[in-house]
């Protein structure tokens, strides 16, 4: 399956292509293709905007879900911890009540 940001580039630079061929068609005055591709121009900006939808509403069900998951919120697993070192190392790690601030800028 084609992720989302493709396609929603792959549809606006269709739009684009589209435009551009409907004003190049209307200056030549062949008023039908330019009629079609400025259409087709409409199809693809539709078809932006519901791929955008699906995308916030994915991004929606995903919140609800960790939100179900963890109903206080996401919680880094190293919160409240140091690292005396600069170095998010197992051994450098320990708790802010023990820290001495060695090597903290």
């Amino acid at each position: 399956m084609i992720s989302a940001r493709l396609r929603y580039t792959a549809v606006s630079l269709a739009a684009l292509g589209f435009l551009v061929g409907g004003l190049l068609w209307a200056q030549a005055d062949v008023w039908p293709g330019a009629l079609m591709c400025l259409v087709l121009t409409c199809g693809c900006l539709l078809g932006c905007a519901r791929i955008r939808r699906t995308a916030g509403r994915r991004q929606d069900e995903q919140a609800a879900e960790l939100a179900a998951v963890f109903p206080e919120g996401w919680v880094e697993p190293w919160a409240g911890w140091c690292c005396e070192h600069g170095w998010a190392t197992r051994g450098d790690l320990h708790h802010p009540a023990t820290c001495t601030r060695a090597q903290q800028r």
